[in-house]
């Protein structure tokens, strides 16, 4: 008898966790106000190169708070992002971006090529790259777990344009 009991306890314990998982991946609202509501930075360090004239290049650490996102947008950049702690969801509507996984130790597994469309989940030591100047890469990301998550991006961006530029499904900036 104890055997059935602890057998169906099991089982929904795995499925309670399996929600869980489930409702921490959410992407951001498809009618959410563009913004990036629980996100918050901080510049690390930066310099600008003097071998790209106009050019800043600057290291920032992402905190995530759980159920937080960035809405569709796009950076006059060149950037990596790569996930420290947690998971962070990433997704690209039109662009190309290059995921690399971690091994755990040692070199990165070989580069992963997104295809529009696609969506991954970056764990601890996963990156994400884009240069735009293959143009512009709409995407969003989000905390894909449930608790916070961290991400050290670094961005290589020209200085006289807006950092970051919110987009309609369309691809027209928004306010």
């Amino acid at each position: 008898m104890a055997r059935p009991a602890l057998m169906l306890t099991l089982v929904l314990a795995l499925l309670g966790m399996l929600a869980t998982t489930t409702l921490a991946q959410d992407r951001p609202p498809a009618d959410a106000t563009p913004g990036a509501p629980g996100v918050s930075v901080v510049v690390l360090s930066g310099l600008d190169p003097s071998n790209a004239d106009g050019q800043g290049l600057e290291m920032r650490e992402f905190t995530w708070e759980p159920g937080s996102y960035v809405t569709p947008h796009t950076h006059p950049a060149a950037f990596i992002i790569c996930t420290q702690s947690g998971s962070i969801g990433f997704s690209i509507q039109s662009g190309a971006a290059i995921v690399t996984r971690s091994t755990g130790v040692g070199t990165p597994t070989a580069a992963e090529p997104m295809a529009v469309g696609d969506e991954v989940i970056l764990e601890p030591r996963d990156c994400v790259a884009v240069d735009e100047t293959e143009g512009g890469t709409i995407h969003t990301a989000w905390n894909a777990s449930d608790t916070p998550a961290i991400t050290i991006e670094t961005y290589l961006f020209d200085r006289d344009l807006p950092g970051r530029t919110f987009v309609n499904d369309m691809g027209t900036p928004v306010a």
